[in-house]
């Protein structure tokens, strides 16, 4: 007798009204988006993301209303740099009904876990203290925050693009300053 597997529906995506960014004073001062970037003598190429400065256990909060996908530690080590703790929260545009994801890398500790509904704002961890697990081993304490809008297949994402590279498309990214500011008239937008 062939046993039929139970399929369970996915979870639902919430859809927040506005959006705000993961610091009150968010100011891309690291890496910006589709900035090439050598490090350490290694080309890395387009990076997808902003990185944003900030000091050691600065609380990191969601941007909005959504549902925490991915909630993982990747250590890398003191000789290959990795994203430390990260969380990758789903949302869906209120209008296009579009789900997109807010990535967030190189956190201290993560307080929510996959499948944690968040509200807009709530603190979900802090900046890494730099050269430990928690941060993926990174010199510098800095947020490394993306906007993904492609098919989510449950893994984790590239931080960089380069051409011909088959495990992202450059074009499934958006830059995240932009995107928050189109997402919510500049009225809305609550820091």
């Amino acid at each position: 007798m062939d046993e039929q597997k139970a399929t369970i529906p996915p979870l639902p995506i919430p859809s927040p009204k506005s959006l705000r960014f993961p610091f009150d004073d968010y100011t891309v001062n690291g890496l910006g988006f589709l900035q090439e970037a050598t490090y350490v003598g290694v080309y890395w190429g387009f990076h997808l993301a902003e990185d944003i400065l900030r000091p050691a256990n600065t609380p990191i909060v969601s941007i909005g209303r959504g549902r925490v996908v991915y909630s993982a530690l990747h250590p890398g080590s003191a000789t290959k740099g990795n994203w430390g703790n990260l969380i990758v929260i789903a949302h869906k545009h209120p209008k296009t009904k579009q789900i997109f994801y807010a990535l967030y890398e190189h956190m201290q500790e993560r307080l929510i876990q996959k499948d944690n509904l968040v509200k807009k704002g709530q603190v979900i961890g802090s900046v890494g203290k730099k050269n430990t697990t928690e941060n993926g081993w990174w010199d510098i304490e800095h947020l490394h925050f993306g906007i993904y809008t492609g098919e989510w297949h449950g893994q984790v994402l590239p931080g960089y693009w380069t051409p011909g590279s088959t495990r992202t498309k450059k074009e499934d990214w958006v830059k995240p300053s932009e995107f928050i500011a189109q997402f919510s008239p500049s009225k809305e937008i609550q820091k």
